[in-house]
């Protein structure tokens, strides 16, 4: 269904100067990568402390206020730098299930982390004690970091499963 995109969008002059420059695709899959670390290390911080993994230091909603400025900084590069890498490399993308199964757990778990973040702030005395947290704080910590891992996953088999699409 993509396929006809992909193959006009690697025609393209920006998609041609991308490919033609070696340094270009290294230089942001290294970016990358770099931003995956600092976003999942942030949020697995943040949920390992709404688990109740660490009981000492700050309280869930400071984590969450140190943090999040890390996430959405990370998130934004991550951004960039895969379109830089899906405009310099459209059928490799576009093709691959594992491509699409990563963006749709992107849009997920953005999601669910921006809502529920929003709903900590709003009730922050209630973010640490075991008997306190608010409902679904357990659940959404389990699931973001499955998420996580899974997009991370994802992310690695584009590159090792676009040949058999291509």
């Amino acid at each position: 269904m993509f396929r006809p995109f992909a193959d006009w969008l690697a025609t393209t002059p920006v998609s041609a100067a991308l490919q033609n420059a070696a340094w270009v695709i290294p230089v942001s899959q290294s970016i990358h990568i770099i931003g995956m670390s600092v976003l999942f290390a942030s949020a697995l911080m943040i949920n390992m402390r709404l688990l109740g993994v660490t009981r000492f230091g700050r309280p869930a909603a400071q984590l969450v206020r140190t943090l999040l400025p890390w996430m959405w900084t990370a998130l934004g590069a991550l951004l960039a730098t895969g379109t830089v890498q899906t405009i310099a490399e459209p059928v490799r993308q576009f093709v691959t299930p594992a491509f699409w199964a990563k963006m749709s757990m992107i849009v997920v778990v953005v999601t669910m982390t921006a809502i529920f973040m929003h709903h900590l702030r709003r009730k922050a005395a209630d973010g640490d004690g075991a008997a306190k947290r608010p409902s679904g704080t357990r659940l959404f910590a389990v699931l973001s970091t499955m998420l996580w891992v899974a997009i991370i996953i994802c992310g690695r088999l584009i590159g090792y499963t676009s040949a058999f699409y291509q």
